[in-house]
């Protein structure tokens, strides 16, 4: 309801009381206020209670549950005394062998994940004893706003999944550890929240123009703006490291500065000069280049961000 009013007298079992205390049964009389209004809810303080129409928690996964558990699908969330629907993004921090300090900050990264399953933290184990356990967290955006406690429990389930199954419907509990109070924390809060994805465009080396320049086709398209890429750094699938400088002709190709100058095997693959339709140089496999980057989900400029 969200209203405040002033508490006129309290009682337990029938007697007057001046303070109750957490896990008391009493009754409160409260002015001015139809008690038809209120079936179950939260009574608190003013300004101890906020309405939240997001959270961001931690995650453990229910082992029971069966299924994995996936980005951008909807859940079941039961907190205090509500249950509403919410969409999930799962995020965690990036590096295993790093210390992540534990606990969620702002200040910090975090890898964005596509789904999380019962073997997630088995997987991460494998990977050898030197790594840490990374720390999972998922970002809730609420159907419908309602009052978050701090560090509340919360319990992310399926609850349309068919009662008649033999499936454990709850998938995932945490707690409540950041809570977004406005409307429209979309776009005030999340571009604040550096959740990346991990993105890598390939494209192959039509020829080079000498042996400190080539030029490349298929790694944009040919409506791209090739002038966003600019500065960025590439690979080359025989090691050499290279710039984008800009853009070639308006086919969509680009030319790529390679500052430490071709190998001589390589500039001997893509030839000195454009080739002609039908020549055979003698190497099947092409010269491949990788632009590798990351780009933060919430950014609305979707702006490439490279180490």
């Amino acid at each position: 309801l969200g209203v405040s009013k002033k508490v006129k007298s309290m009682q337990m079992f029938r007697k007057g009381v001046e303070s109750v205390a957490h896990g008391d049964r009493a009754g409160v009389c409260v002015t001015q206020f139809d008690p038809g209004l209120l079936e179950r809810g939260i009574v608190c303080a003013p300004g101890s209670i906020h309405i939240a129409f997001g959270v961001i928690m931690d995650f453990n996964m229910i082992q029971y549950f069966k299924s994995d558990i996936k980005s951008k699908a909807k859940f079941h969330i039961s907190l205090g005394h509500e249950t509403v629907m919410a969409k999930v993004t799962l995020f965690s921090s990036p590096a295993k062998n790093e210390k992540s300090g534990g606990g969620f900050d702002f200040d910090r990264e975090y890898q964005f994940d596509e789904s999380y399953s019962k073997n997630s933290e088995k997987s991460d184990e494998s990977d050898g004893e030197a790594s840490l356990p990374r720390d999972r967290f998922v970002l809730l955006e609420f159907e419908t706003a309602v009052p978050v406690l701090p560090e509340c429990i919360v319990i992310g389930s399926k609850l349309d999944t068919d009662i008649n199954a033999n499936l454990c419907r709850l998938a995932f509990h945490g707690k409540a550890l950041k809570t977004f109070t406005t409307k429209d924390f979309a776009k005030t809060d999340l571009p604040n929240l550096k959740i990346y994805k991990d993105k890598c465009k390939e494209g192959v080396v039509e020829r080079a123009s000498n042996e400190y320049e080539v030029i490349v086709k298929d790694l944009v398209k040919k409506e791209t703006n090739v002038d966003l890429f600019t500065g960025l750094k590439v690979e080359l699938s025989t090691g050499e490291p290279g710039v984008i400088e800009g853009s070639f002709g308006q086919s969509g190709k680009i030319k790529v500065r390679i500052m430490q100058g071709l190998k001589p095997d390589t500039f001997a693959r893509v030839g000195g000069g454009k080739k002609k339709k039908g020549e055979n140089t003698g190497f099947t496999e092409p010269v491949v280049v990788k632009l590798k980057f990351k780009r933060y989900i919430f950014d609305e400029k979707k702006k490439m961000i490279q180490l």
